[in-house]
């Protein structure tokens, strides 16, 4: 005889598999749309070294880019976000190693790229917490995430933060506090930076309902 299904079970599963999936969902559309912004930053860096009078060049540069694709895509690529991108492939230019480019583009002679029609990807490789520097972009943080992180100066602290809301899952806010509160210089003032990474989490509680649009550029 089969069991009888109590109906609040079977919601909590059925639901339970929906907000995994939805989860999964965010995620995977903030990775992508990291990457987009930091590739955008490496078109625009290579661009602005192409000319010779690099800095009139680079804001005609920039401020033409940005009215094109305003036109085809509407907000969010205004001269200010097209100077974040930029400024995000500068402050992590050796982060990740993107293997593809969208169909219908055209690949720089100096990048190592696979042919056009390859996807929007990248080589990542994982290393144990505290060994060797980070590579890729995080599924877990967003857009919010790395422009906070490109405010912080201090390499190691820049790493280290990252780090922790990686593991400790902070929102874009708590990263924040932790920055303000100058969270990594109390740690290392107090126990130094041995173990740094590996011995001293903290695990805020996370916010709630996190929003999908933090992936998305402020207009």
């Amino acid at each position: 005889m089969l069991a009888v299904v109590e109906p609040d079970a079977l919601f909590g599963r059925v639901a339970a598999i929906l907000d995994q999936a939805r989860g999964n969902v965010v995620r995977a559309v903030n990775t992508q749309m990291v990457l987009a912004y930091w590739l955008i930053g490496r078109e625009i860096v290579q661009a602005v070294q192409g000319g010779e009078e690099r800095a009139a060049y680079g804001k005609s540069i920039v401020a033409d880019l940005s009215i094109r694709l305003r036109d085809r895509y509407g907000q969010g690529f205004s001269v200010a976000n097209l100077k974040s991108f930029r400024q995000f492939f500068q402050t992590y230019p050796d982060r990740c190693t993107p293997i593809g480019y969208p169909t219908g583009s055209q690949s720089s002679p100096s990048t190592n790229l696979h042919p056009m029609g390859g996807d929007l990807s990248l080589h990542r490789k994982s290393y144990p917490v505290g060994t060797k520097s980070l590579q890729g972009f995080a599924p877990q943080l967003t857009w919010s995430h790395y422009r906070a992180l490109m405010r912080v100066d201090n390499l190691d602290a820049r790493d280290f933060y990252e780090r922790e809301a990686i593991d400790c899952g902070w929102s874009k806010v708590q990263l924040e506090r932790q920055i303000h509160s100058f969270y990594f210089d109390r740690i290392v003032a107090n126990q130094g930076t041995d173990n740094l990474i590996s011995t001293h989490l903290e695990h805020l509680v996370p916010a709630n309902n996190p929003h999908i649009n933090q992936h998305l550029p402020e207009r």
